[in-house]
């Protein structure tokens, strides 16, 4: 299964962190540990330590490779995990978002399987000036028409929708009695995979095969700019 991200909670330190200025701190606090873990990335990643799969940012390793890696990245992990309490605990053990970069690291490897799936991006909008903002520009007739749809009804949506190739990796992990667990499915690719090789550690390359889309359950654009496609939501 895919992992969602563990959800953000303002620091306790912050005084009134549901106010107005309280949520301004602690967004400038995350601001500033995202310039670190930028800063940081640049000096530490690729890591020295560990050997790259193929042409991705998956590195392998022992396990006191993957520790001594590890342990560089701690102090702006635990700094993260203020922002992320919930993060790697039970009962969920969701991960940090992927906007923050930090590697992901996974323990026990035995068999990683990459993966190319054709996906799709999808955006909700109320109004088609704020559409326009994050899509592009449409044709005057495209804007026309979605501003009718949003015209008709208050409660009225648009929806955008992007296709694009989505490269994922199911990892196959043991657990401490040697017994194989179910696959995780992880996107890797902004954060880079770290894991720890078991013994006949093995790598299956799917990529060269993209798997098939699901069918799409909207047809007949309101508009295409040849990235978005635009449609009423349902």
């Amino acid at each position: 299964m895919t992992r969602r991200s563990a959800p953000f909670v303002a620091p306790d330190f912050i005084d009134n962190a549901l106010s107005k200025d309280g949520k301004k701190h602690a967004k400038a606090l995350l601001s500033t540990l995202q310039e670190d873990i930028a800063q940081f990335r640049d000096e530490q990643f690729p890591p020295d330590i560990l050997r790259q799969i193929r042409d991705l940012p998956i590195f392998e390793g022992n396990l006191a490779e993957v520790q001594a890696y590890a342990a560089r990245w701690q102090p702006l992990i635990d700094r993260a995990m203020g922002f992320y309490p919930s993060a790697y605990l039970p009962p969920d053990f969701l991960p940090l978002p992927a906007s923050l970069e930090i590697p992901q690291f996974i323990y026990r490897v035995q068999k990683l399987h990459l993966t190319k799936t054709r996906a799709k991006e999808s955006k909700s909008f109320g109004s088609v000036g704020a559409l326009i903002d994050k899509c592009g520009e449409f044709t005057a007739t495209e804007i026309a028409r979605m501003e009718v749809v949003l015209a008709k009804n208050d409660e009225a949506r648009l929806v955008a929708h992007r296709e694009f190739i989505d490269l994922r990796a199911y990892v196959f992990c043991r657990d401490a009695k040697g017994e194989m667990l179910d696959p995780e499915r992880l996107r890797f690719y902004r954060t880079g995979l770290i894991v720890h090789a078991l013994p006949d550690f093995k790598v299956v390359d799917s990529r060269q095969t993209p798997r098939k889309k699901r069918n799409d359950a909207y047809s007949n654009p309101l508009a295409d700019n040849g990235v978005w496609r635009i449609f009423q939501k349902k």
